[in-house]
């Protein structure tokens, strides 16, 4: 029997199976130490799971960003990490928790969200390369979506301290 899993906002307590997931998603710790790094800076402005009964099958997070326009800085969206637990993959949960965090961060006003990721996969949410961006991620896996017609076609992103800390 499959479960269609319900997508709901991190919660404090959830924080050791978000872990759980994350390493085991990715055979490694580089991951989930990110995401604790970034919930410890204040850093996620919105971070979900998807539950199904009894665990927690998905988990991704939207880390805050700075797009520096040269007179003035913007706030910006990351989508980073985003993982679930190998007994769920390839079953649509990633895509429905990044579909229900897009909405979210649409509905909320957000105007940007960068990416650094497979391009085929994330292209079916609108991402898209887009030249006038610079980053140290930049080059044909680093994405962007935009949320808002009048968002910015250029600048330089910004992420925060914890993403420079992976090396």
């Amino acid at each position: 029997m499959s479960y269609v899993p319900a997508i709901r906002q991190e919660r404090a307590d959830d924080t050791p199976r978000v872990r759980a997931v994350l390493e085991a998603a990715f055979a490694g710790s580089t991951e989930a130490d990110l995401t604790d790094k970034l919930r410890a800076g204040g850093d996620l402005i919105l971070a979900l799971v998807a539950e199904l009964p009894g665990s927690i099958a998905g988990y991704v997070a939207f880390p805050r960003l700075t797009l520096d326009l040269g007179d003035r800085s913007v706030p910006v969206v990351g989508l980073a990490p985003v993982g679930v637990s190998p007994s769920g993959q390839r079953q649509g949960i990633g895509s429905a928790m990044i579909r229900a965090g897009l909405g979210r961060l649409k509905d909320r006003g957000e105007g940007l969200v960068f990416v650094l990721g497979e391009p085929d996969y994330y292209r079916r949410f609108g991402f898209e390369v887009m030249a006038g961006f610079a980053s140290p991620y930049a080059g044909p896996y680093f994405q962007t979506l935009k949320l808002v017609p009048h968002a910015p076609d250029s600048g330089t992103v910004v992420y925060p301290k914890p993403f420079a800390d992976l090396g």
